[in-house]
């Protein structure tokens, strides 16, 4: 899959170096064509390096948990099924999936068999007869395929650039869907702290041998209990940042916010102003609790 991406990336900035004019139609045939060999042969290459580090990083995986046949991790279309397996358990909302490197190796093949049917007929296609000059600008001629130029023989090949078109669209979404479960999966496992950007880099940008040898020497992790681990530490600390020293010396879990069990309540700051009865909750000696005593429930002033 990450091949056919890194072949629009010389693509993108040969358009900005080529020229611009043409004597011929044929030269600018030749130029199209000169274009999208260099892209294949850079593509090719930057992929090799992909598929040695990826197969280099999950042989390294395989090896701490004693898994064999690490030998698929370099072989194209299997190097994606031996990362479902080094990936273990999946789910997608909620139901477990099995198997999901094979389901993801399928989709694989079937995506790039459709894209490398789609380069042979774009260089089939790609004949100085099929295409006739047009006029772009006052002074610079471009080229349009044309397809009445074409022999009825060859025609099928147009509907099958169009059809073609179309398929992989859908096989690519389809891929992805399956990159991002198994991804996922695999780096809750080899990298916990964050699978969500790994898993981007690896299912949607052409990444993954990259990212894979860079995270082979983290051992595997069961994510859950990684979770409830930093989850208990999180508590711990709280607990000693508010339980201990934190408002009060007391924390919020004992007696009120900050306040020691028992704890008598302060001395009275005014007690000029104070006529003896305890205000403030609680009923003192001489107090009005419940409105019953100290004073008449016809007065709502006693102080006064």
């Amino acid at each position: 899959m990450e091949f056919f991406e890194w072949i629009s990336i010389p693509q993108f900035f040969m358009q900005f170096f080529g020229p611009t004019a043409f004597e011929t139609k044929e030269a600018l045939i030749r130029y199209y064509f000169s274009v999208q060999t260099i892209s294949l042969y850079v593509a090719a290459g930057i992929y090799l390096l992909c598929l040695i580090l990826g197969g280099l990083g999950m042989m390294t995986m395989a090896k701490k948990v004693g898994m064999m046949n690490s030998w698929m991790g370099f072989i194209p279309f299997l190097n994606t099924y031996y990362a479902g397996k080094l990936a273990g358990e999946t789910r997608v909302f909620g139901q477990k999936m099995k198997r999901v490197g094979l389901y993801t190796m399928i989709a694989e093949i079937v995506y790039v068999a459709v894209n490398v049917f789609m380069l042979v007929l774009w260089f089939a296609m790609t004949n100085p007869a099929y295409f006739e000059e047009v006029q772009v600008s006052e002074d610079m001629k471009g080229l349009e395929f044309n397809v009445d130029l074409v022999p009825l023989a060859l025609r099928w090949m147009r509907t099958a650039q169009l059809v073609c078109n179309i398929l992989s669209y859908a096989t690519y979404f389809a891929l992805v869907f399956f990159l991002c479960v198994l991804f996922f999966a695999f780096f809750r496992k080899y990298y916990a702290r964050s699978p969500f950007l790994m898993t981007f880099l690896c299912a949607v940008l052409p990444l993954r041998g990259f990212v894979i040898f860079a995270v082979r020497n983290n051992s595997p992790v069961d994510y859950n209990a990684w979770m409830n681990q930093r989850m208990q530490e999180y508590a711990r600390r709280q607990q000693q940042m508010y339980g201990q020293g934190g408002y009060g010396q007391g924390g919020y879990g004992q007696n009120g916010y900050g306040g020691q069990p028992n704890t008598p309540p302060p001395a009275d700051p005014f007690p000029d102003f104070n006529d003896g009865s305890s205000r403030g909750g609680s009923s003192g000696t001489s107090g009005n609790a419940g409105g019953s005593s100290g004073s008449s429930d016809e007065d709502p002033f006693p102080d006064f």
